[in-house]
């Protein structure tokens, strides 16, 4: 049996870890012939506070992951690819990434780098990757950087 995507999405977030999932879904994509989601969820949750005495915060860190998309857009369809789609979204990053967008894009693919918050983050809140892994609704894809000893 031969598994085939049609919609895929890569989370980033301008970490090396996501740079790495982002390389390996134009890879997917290409071998699929199907159309790339490039999508970032900016954390609405740390917010909160600061956006009470700065609303131009939001409108900054939107302007911020515009840019990272626009190029990493750009660096897929220099590799070839024609169907590629930003996304910025406002929330929870978890469950925005494991259910809201991928439901929201059709997606059947979901990719994203094993790493981005430190240990203490972790602890604190979670990894959003095992987050992802437990409630995604579809099948997920979790990008290692083989470089990386353990």
């Amino acid at each position: 049996m031969s598994q085939s995507y049609q919609t895929i999405m890569v989370a980033v977030d301008g970490s090396t870890g996501a740079e790495l999932a982002l390389h390996k879904a134009i890879h997917v994509a290409k071998r699929n012939k199907a159309r790339l989601y490039i999508v970032h969820v900016i954390d609405t949750r740390a917010l909160h506070n600061v956006v009470a005495f700065d609303a131009s915060v939001y409108e900054s860190l939107e302007r911020e992951a515009k840019e990272l998309l626009i190029t990493y857009k750009r660096t897929a369809e220099e590799q070839g690819l024609e169907q590629v789609d930003i996304l910025i979204e406002f929330g929870n990053p978890k469950t925005m990434l494991a259910t809201d967008i991928p439901q929201q894009i059709e997606a059947d693919l979901i990719l994203l780098g094993a790493t981005g918050l430190n240990a203490f983050e972790r602890l604190l809140i979670g990894s959003s990757s095992e987050y992802i892994m437990r409630h995604a609704c579809v099948d997920l894809l979790i990008v290692r950087d083989s470089t990386k000893t353990f």
